[in-house]
């Protein structure tokens, strides 16, 4: 009988070792279950991160895996967060290499639907910010908008409003506009209105007047003028070249406009004798 008991109270121990051991897959933190919200802000900025990461779980910017984040949303995490998936199991991120192998998993049936609150963000790169709920979730995301234009950076398809769509300043052509920086100034292509930092915007760097100044290349060198600081590679900078394009007339006379260019010059709507004609 004593023997019988020894075992029953052994069993119990190992039931309760067993049902601890299955919560913990489902639950990392029982006590934070109370401030678990679903958030449809979280579902966005996961499955933004996914289009910047690879199916290995690897970003497409290794250098600076941060921007796939902060370009879109203008934040980034302070880790760890907590976030829950939609078949009510939660995971525990540590950092953005962890995040770019949650999201690489996502699916239409397997997906982020919410975070635990509150969490932590750094926004301005020093500034960090403490996010208590999902209302604060959606407007951190909604306020951060490059151009100004009341569209928020992620739904946004010009994020610098200089008419070219952000994919089509995707230099490198590997797919994610979130790693060409032709300037090294920490700001992306498509969110820099003068990418090569020559003191000329990017839109009126289309010398060929077409309306697109990303297929402008004045030195066929297979570096578009908007990204290349001497565009007809005559040794001197772009920025203190007077004729950038090297087609004989001075920058000065030359404003690429979009329009018709009857003479050839390049200097598409320009009347600089005010007489009527370009």
């Amino acid at each position: 009988m004593k023997t019988l008991k020894i075992n029953f109270f052994s069993l119990l121990i190992l039931l309760g070792m067993f049902s601890c051991s299955q919560n913990q897959d489902e639950i990392l933190d029982p006590t934070e279950t109370a401030n678990l919200e679903k958030s449809i802000t979280a579902k966005i900025v996961a499955e933004n991160v996914q289009t910047h990461v690879k199916s290995d779980g690897t970003f497409n910017n290794p250098t600076n895996p941060e921007s796939s984040i902060k370009f879109d949303f203008g934040f980034n995490f302070v880790y760890p967060i907590t976030l829950n998936y939609n078949n009510g199991t939660q995971v525990l991120v540590n950092g953005i290499t962890d995040l770019a192998k949650v999201v690489s998993t996502i699916t239409s049936t397997n997906y982020i639907e919410g975070i635990v609150f509150p969490f932590t963000v750094i926004t301005n790169d020093t500034i960090q910010k403490t996010i208590t709920n999902e209302s604060e979730f959606e407007a951190l995301i909604e306020s951060h908008d490059t151009d100004h234009d009341t569209i928020p950076n992620y739904t946004d398809t010009d994020d610098d409003n200089d008419g070219a769509l952000d994919t089509a300043e995707d230099a490198n052509n590997d797919g994610d506009s979130t790693n060409d920086d032709a300037d090294h100034d920490g700001d992306a292509n498509y969110q820099d209105n003068d990418s090569d930092n020559d003191g000329v915007n990017d839109q009126n760097e289309d010398n060929d007047g077409d309306g697109n100044f990303t297929n402008d290349d004045s030195d066929n060198d297979g570096t578009p003028d908007y990204n290349d600081t001497d565009s007809d590679n005559d040794g001197t900078d772009d920025g203190t070249d007077t004729d950038d394009d090297n087609n004989g007339t001075s920058d000065n006379n030359e404003d690429h406009s979009n329009g018709s260019d009857n003479d050839n010059d390049n200097n598409d709507n320009d009347n600089n004798d005010n007489d009527g004609n370009d």
